[in-house]
């Protein structure tokens, strides 16, 4: 076996933990020809990141009575989420302590890839306000304030490569999912970068749009404060709402 063919089977063996399932078909994953060959080949591929973060992750641990409770919660919780960004054809990059990052390798529509992500987005900060943040106050002595799931998304180039033996997303995207999901000031609110956020709601006069019968969503344009732009940054907010009403008051 060659050096090309001892690579193609390693990052076929890295997609088993990475990407998304053939879904007449979980043993199996779901990876395009173009995807493989541009992975292969060290192509530059177009991807949105999103990073989920518990937010006030530590005050939950610090506060739990049971910190193998604690474990079994976030356990229960980081297996969720990998099935349902699975179900939404995304890839896992990796789980941080407190949240995650995983993205969208773009092929062809990015307006269809960010509907797949705000749909996403909002099932996944649902299912987390409505049983898993009662399954950690019921483990905790006191309640801190202001715990909940935030998120944050950006787009570009980016390469997906193997770093210490595992594959992982690099690029600028990256930083700037973070540096969103660090911005965020509830406890249930997704930020997009103004790449993204632009891309999103060009051409839409209203900046609203439609996810399903019951869900859809509102973006609105602003400027926040970020570590690296402390006099501000252009961002976008994005509010989800069902049958009409905001989904997270």
């Amino acid at each position: 076996m060659n050096q090309r063919d001892s690579q193609i089977q390693q990052i076929e063996q890295q997609f088993q933990t990475h990407a998304p399932r053939d879904r007449l078909d979980p043993n199996r994953t779901e990876v395009s020809p173009t995807i493989r060959r541009a992975i292969v080949e060290r192509s530059a591929i177009d991807a949105i990141v999103l990073t989920a973060d518990i937010r006030r992750s530590a005050g939950i641990l610090k506060e739990s009575i049971d910190i193998l409770q604690y474990a079994s919660v976030l356990d229960d919780f980081v297996g969720e989420f990998r099935t349902v960004l699975s179900y939404h054809g995304g890839w896992f990059d990796k789980f941080t302590g407190d949240g995650f990052i995983c993205y969208w390798l773009v092929e062809k529509s990015f307006a269809e890839h960010m509907d797949t992500v705000l749909h996403f987005s909002a099932s996944v900060m649902e299912h987390f306000r409505t049983y898993y943040y009662p399954a950690f106050v019921a483990n905790m002595r006191n309640v801190p304030s202001g715990i909940g799931l935030s998120v944050g998304v950006d787009a570009g180039p980016c390469h997906i490569t193997p770093i210490a033996g595992d594959l992982t997303i690099v690029g600028s995207p990256i930083v700037g999912s973070v540096r969103m999901n660090s911005a965020a000031s509830e406890p249930y609110q997704m930020v997009l970068n103004a790449y993204a956020g632009s891309r999103l709601t060009d051409g839409m006069p209203s900046r609203s749009g439609k996810l399903s019968e019951e869900l859809s969503y509102k973006a609105t344009v602003g400027h926040i404060c970020t570590k690296e732009y402390p006099n501000g940054q252009e961002a976008y907010t994005v509010d989800f709402l069902k049958k009409g009403k905001k989904l997270f008051a």
